[in-house]
């Protein structure tokens, strides 16, 4: 992931490009397609998404006509999985680029990791101290890029040394910021938080218990085999496959190997510029429903939590699908965690069917407000409860993304429950 700052005082708006860098000894005359337009003094564009490789980034004067050559320009190396910014920074006179890589991983449980990028030149170095006592930066010189620190999430007071006031700065716990040290227009030194990326305040632990239950009776399964297989070749004539005998309708109720493929659709040539003046996101309404018409998947949505190990647990009633409290509600910055049962003592849960979701596949999460977020799944994979990627899976985004959690694989006799866990990426479309 890729994103630009300006971060030169006294420079004016700019236009930048990207394009692949040329070949080692060859020329590049094209600076690409635009990915940023008009960029100000302390804008910050929103992540990118761009496959790994080495990249030209260049920019010129604001409204030049594509053709006008570049000012400055940078090759940049982005490694797959990487998030980078690339800053423009210095006095007009000294300009320069940069890029710099970002961590974007999860902040400790509890906690903000906030790190300062100082863009003033009302002092020769920047020092940032939040009202606790706690120091954010000290003595970092102009242009310069403060280390990551943990902070406790909530609503905290900042002060630089030299500055009249406070800064209030509402780092929310799991969420990663960026804290821009500007120059103020009427004077002194400003402070401007940029959220990178949010997650849940606290990374649930392990995988997810979401199917078995006590034993049924062989009736009991033999019924549960036919609705699966009747939902089976629903989903299948919704798809329009064939479905071939007997044999091919008992075999839907069997466990699926399922893919990774990332169905993602690359960006657009051009993306808006993103200026946030506060870390604080205004909140989305609560999830009331959830819906995934491909499979026939449509529940109640109710709050989820931990248990005491810091296991995800989804709702009792296996009826109903659960979304994690304790991190961002569905349509909001971040992964929002969608949890619930396969099947229970037997019976289809909420979550039955969710195997079958493919790439492209459209989930819908109705909200008490009326409105609906809106997601197209990206992948689906499968994992051994025992080495569930945790790490990955609820790592802070940039953006607002949804993850669906339940059962699948194999089933465990002696334990009762599935092997491991299907996993559904999705991401938001507007």
């Amino acid at each position: 992931m890729l994103r630009t700052a300006h971060l030169s005082p006294d420079t004016p708006a700019l236009d930048v490009a990207l394009t692949p860098a040329a070949e080692p000894g060859s020329v590049l005359t094209d600076p690409g397609p635009t990915f940023a337009v008009g960029l100000g003094y302390g804008d910050v564009t929103a992540y990118r998404e761009i496959p790994a490789g080495t990249w030209a980034v260049s920019v010129r004067a604001a409204g030049a006509p594509a053709g006008t050559p570049p000012v400055l320009s940078l090759r940049v190396d982005l490694g797959a999985g990487t998030a980078s910014t690339v800053a423009i920074s210095g006095s007009f006179a000294d300009l320069a680029l940069d890029a710099a890589p970002d961590d974007l991983g999860p902040p400790p449980a509890g906690s903000a990791r906030v790190r300062v990028l100082a863009a003033a030149t009302t002092s020769p170095t920047t020092t940032v101290t939040l009202a606790t006592g706690q120091v954010l930066v000290d003595g970092l010189p102009f242009a310069g890029r403060g280390p990551y620190v943990p902070v406790a999430g909530g609503s905290h007071l900042a002060r630089v040394p030299g500055t009249a006031g406070e800064v209030p700065l509402e780092l929310t716990a799991g969420s990663v910021v960026t804290v821009l040290a500007l120059d103020a227009p009427d004077g002194g030194t400003t402070l401007r938080a940029v959220l990178d990326a949010a997650g849940p305040a606290q990374q649930p632990v392990g995988g997810v218990e979401a199917g078995g239950g006590p034993p049924a009776s062989q009736t009991q399964v033999l019924a549960v085999l036919c609705l699966l297989a009747a939902a089976g070749a629903a989903a299948l004539h919704r798809r329009g496959h064939g479905l071939p005998g007997v044999a091919g309708i008992l075999a839907l109720a069997l466990p699926v190997v399922l893919t990774g493929a990332d169905g993602g659709a690359p960006a657009p040539a051009r993306v808006p510029v993103l200026t946030v003046a506060s870390a604080t996101v205004p909140a989305v309404a609560d999830p009331v429903r959830l819906r995934i018409a491909a499979v026939g998947i449509e529940a109640p949505l109710t709050g989820a939590s931990l248990d005491g190990g810091a296991a995800l647990l989804p709702p009792a009633d296996a009826a109903l699908a659960g979304w994690f409290t304790g991190g961002p509600r569905p349509g909001e910055v971040g992964p929002a965690v969608v949890t619930g049962h396969v099947d229970w003592s037997g019976r289809p849960g909420a979550l039955d069917g969710l195997a079958a979701v493919e790439p492209g596949d459209e989930v819908l999460v109705d909200r008490t407000d009326g409105t609906v977020a809106r997601f197209s799944v990206t992948r689906v994979e499968r994992h051994d409860k025992a080495a569930f990627p945790g790490d990955r899976v609820y790592a802070p985004t940039p953006a607002a993304e949804l993850r669906l959690i339940t059962c699948g694989g194999p089933f465990d006799h002696a334990r009762g429950g599935y092997r491991d866990n299907v996993v559904v990426w999705a991401r938001q479309v507007t």
